[in-house]
């Protein structure tokens, strides 16, 4: 009986768990944490566990909390009641929460209505969150129990005065009053004065965050009560960047974290102050350089200049450690840069993206070899998007001090770089948008420890000679993560250590299969070969794929953005496409052509595939009768035709087979090769060609219509005499040849054209000097010579007779 009682028992308390209207984990940071977010809550759940620790109620439509109801949990630590519609808080709503730690308010409708007792108990309260809650003043009054409390975010106002009962806030180190990046919306205040932080005088405040607000008026002194103030973030306002540095007199002679002055320009410049804003000078940083501070960040101002001596100062040049002044339009002062290497501790530099063009002084200086001194324990330089205006300009660039440098980007800047030392140590390198169309062998020398490299959009399709030597990633042996997107690439090089390498990006070039050997590359996990012209992967690879998966598990592949061909011969692959674990997307649906041209969807053709398989299967087979039929009848028809001319016929068979046919030899012409010209390629024919085909041991015997047609006789009839009485014709055509407007070359090609015979096989050879292509060439040359017969002399060096044996092997001489 005592068990039956014992199964139910254990039964009810099951069911009673399940029903739970939050979940139950153990936190690491927490403990035993109740997930009560975004369930559409009333009210707080009756039969949530008494022990539990942390208690998660955002995000639900909770409008009142009445006296005690958090009485039952103790040992709460983390109370997040962000983000309800809380408009009326009773004073003992947190009685006996003495432990409480963390206490989230914040986007309520809470505004100033708080009972003057409300936080007593919460004596150890370290961060308390109130913003968003349409406060118009700070009910300073509920503070004083708060004797602990560390961190504050406050909601934002228009004149924001902190009241006497902040300064009962000893232990206060973070202010807040920004919610823009946790909350939406900005900052809305628009005042500052001289008393708004007053009252924590008497407190420590080493964090004071305000960003994204419309100061519109700020006085100098408003930070002169923040004595132990290290980390200020001013953000995005309408102070000024000059107004901003001025703020910082009270921090002369200390030392500081951090001093953010981002979007702080005024805009737009109407006025000669706001012009003046823009520029950085000696007088602009009075204050700053006599500040010890680790991390200055004046990103995004509008400044277009820095004065060397504005910044070159002591102790502000030996105690910087992080300078972004990046997303600026800055043009000079070039001296700036070269005090760089006096920065002794400066670890981050960002000068990246500038938005105006350089005034680049000349071509030539910027082409010829260039110094760069980094600070010694420079660890991250971004100069992305620095150079916009130097354009095609190629560089031979040395960084010195760059033991310490582990990230190298230099994207966008537009130029075309020739040689880079001195980054031996870095382990990324981003130079993407920059012209490699010329790069060499030896490139990639300074960049031999290099595990994450960039290249994309960097012209390499212009260095297709390059990219097929197999050496010319020797050096790269340590690379894991490759980009080269947006070449336009056909070929993929060698990678020497092909194991290592974990993620590459092949995305947006032209490859029509995937151009890896596998099996080699086993530790890859992804392969972007995305928006290229892959139409199907052949049986074969795709098996070599499967393979390469079981071993490495990890690897992916992302397709999407090719256009797949889904016809009959390709259904197989589109099923595989479907089912197979290599490929990265979730969403398998990508577009194909079937065979009548039309454009569908991967996922319709698998759904649809055997009604599609019963149609190719069917359009086969009548492929196959109709074909069956068309040589049946015209087997009929050839043995008709053949029983009337039998005698013709036979003779035809047996020209085609080479019986009875009788091929001419050069013995039987005046002169082996007639050598057609124009008059601006005459040296290249008497210096060149003539010498090595009829001074030397075999010789040839050439007709040059400037040596062989006598005076008085008509040209015309000359060259066509000459074309009779050779054997075979050298065509030396050039761009000259082609647009000579005398017509004589025309009429040589015409001429060589009815001089074919059946008799002499491949009679007329092409020889093409300088920049000529072959599809330059007239149609009506292309339709009746070979292609094995038309050569390129720059495809051989100067003085190698390997031209002239070639050109005999082709003439069969």
């Amino acid at each position: 009986m005592l068990t039956v009682v014992l199964i139910i028992l254990l039964t009810l308390s099951y069911c009673h768990a399940k029903n739970h209207a939050c979940g139950l984990h153990n936190d690491q940071q927490y403990g035993l944490f109740a997930d009560c977010k975004g369930r559409q809550l009333q009210h707080i759940p009756y039969d949530l566990p008494c022990n539990i620790t942390a208690l998660d109620i955002s995000e639900n439509i909770l409008t009142s909390l009445s006296n005690g109801i958090f009485q039952k949990f103790p040992n709460l630590t983390y109370l997040n009641l962000n983000s309800n519609s809380l408009s009326q808080i009773e004073s003992g709503v947190f009685r006996g929460l003495f432990n409480l730690t963390v206490l989230l308010l914040a986007r309520n409708k809470l505004d100033d209505s708080f009972p003057d007792d409300i936080f007593h108990d919460l004596k150890n309260l370290h961060t308390l969150n109130l913003e968003k809650n349409g406060m118009t003043s700070y009910p300073d009054r509920v503070f004083p129990p708060l004797i602990n409390l560390h961190s504050l975010y406050l909601d934002s106002i228009p004149e924001p005065v902190l009241g006497s009962g902040f300064s009962k806030l000893a232990n206060l180190k973070v202010l807040q009053i920004d919610s823009r990046f946790a909350y939406g919306g900005d900052c809305s205040i628009e005042k500052l004065k001289n008393t708004t932080f007053q009252s924590l005088n008497e407190t420590r405040l080493e964090v004071l965050i305000m960003n994204h607000c419309n100061v519109k008026y700020c006085e100098t002194g408003v930070l002169k009560h923040l004595m132990f103030l290290k980390h200020l973030e001013l953000c995005n306002n309408g102070i000024g960047i000059q107004k901003s540095l001025h703020l910082l007199y009270p921090f002369v002679g200390r030392n500081m974290s951090r001093i953010w002055f981002d979007g702080s320009f005024t805009f737009p410049t109407q006025h000669k102050g706001d012009i003046d804003d823009h520029v950085i000078t000696s007088e602009s940083t009075k204050y700053l350089t006599q500040i010890c501070v680790s991390e200055l960040s004046l990103r995004q101002n509008g400044i277009y200049l820095i004065e060397t001596g504005s910044v070159n100062k002591d102790p502000f040049r030996g105690c910087i450690e992080v300078l972004d002044v990046s997303k600026n339009i800055i043009v000079g002062d070039v001296g700036f840069f070269v005090i760089l290497a006096a920065f002794s501790r400066l670890k981050y530099f960002d000068i990246s993206y500038q938005r105006q063009v350089y005034d680049v002084p000349s071509r030539e200086l910027l082409a010829s070899p260039a110094a760069v001194a980094l600070p010694q324990n420079l660890v991250y330089f971004d100069a992305t998007g620095v150079l916009m205006g130097a354009a095609n300009t190629v560089f031979d660039i040395t960084f010195y001090n760059t033991d310490n440098l582990k990230t190298f980007l230099c994207g966008y800047n537009h130029v075309e770089i020739k040689r880079v030392h001195g980054l031996e140590h870095v382990d990324h390198v981003d130079v993407l948008g920059n012209d490699f169309g010329a790069i060499s062998y030896d490139f990639f020398q300074s960049f031999s420890n290099v595990r994450k490299l960039s290249m994309k959009n960097c012209n390499l399709q212009n260095a297709k000679d390059t990219l097929t030597n197999p050496d010319i990633f020797r050096d790269l042996k340590e690379i894991e993560h490759l980009d080269l997107s947006s070449n336009a690439l056909r070929i993929f090089p060698v990678i020497p250590n092909p194991g290592k390498l974990i993620e590459l990006n092949l995305s947006h070039n032209v490859f029509d299969t995937i151009p890896l050997e596998y099996g080699s590359y086993t530790s890859l996990a992804l392969l972007d070969m995305s928006f290229n012209i892959i139409g199907e992967l052949s049986k074969d690879t795709r098996s070599s794929l499967e393979v390469a998966a079981e071993r490495n598990s990890k690897m992916k592949i992302k397709v999407q953005g090719n256009i797949f061909s889904c016809g009959c011969e390709n259904l197989d692959f589109i099923l595989w496409l479907m089912v197979t674990t290599v490929i990265y997307e979730s969403d398998r649906n990508f577009p194909c052509i079937q065979d009548n041209g039309t454009t569908t969807g991967t996922v319709d053709v698998a759904r649809n595939y055997q009604s599609i398989h019963r149609y190719c299967t069917g359009k086969l087979s009548l492929s196959l009768t109709v074909t069956f039929m068309t040589v049946f009848v015209t087997s009929i028809v050839m043995t008709y035709v053949v029983s009337k001319n039998p005698t013709r016929y036979r003779n035809i068979v047996m020209k085609m087979m080479g019986f009875g046919v009788q091929y001419l030899t050069p013995k039987e012409f005046e002169y082996t090769f007639y050598v057609g010209y124009c008059e601006a390629d005459i040296p290249f024919v008497y210096q060149k060609l003539r010498p090595a085909l009829e001074l030397c041991n075999s010789s040839a015997r050439l007709f040059l219509k400037d040596r062989e047609v006598l005076p008085g006789v008509v040209i015309a009839d000359g060259i066509i005499c000459g074309f009779t009485n050779s054997w075979k014709s050298v065509l030396v055509i050039s761009d000259d040849f082609l647009e000579d407007r005398s017509q004589w070359s025309q009429f040589t090609i015409d001429a060589a054209l009815y001089s074919m015979t059946d008799l002499i096989p491949n009679r007329i050879i092409v020889l093409l000097v300088g920049a000529v292509q072959m599809e330059d060439l007239p149609e009506s040359l292309l339709n009746v010579v070979e292609e094995e017969c038309i050569l390129r002399v720059d495809d051989y060096q100067d003085g190698d007779e390997t031209l002239w044996k070639e050109l005999r092997k082709t003439a069969g001489i």
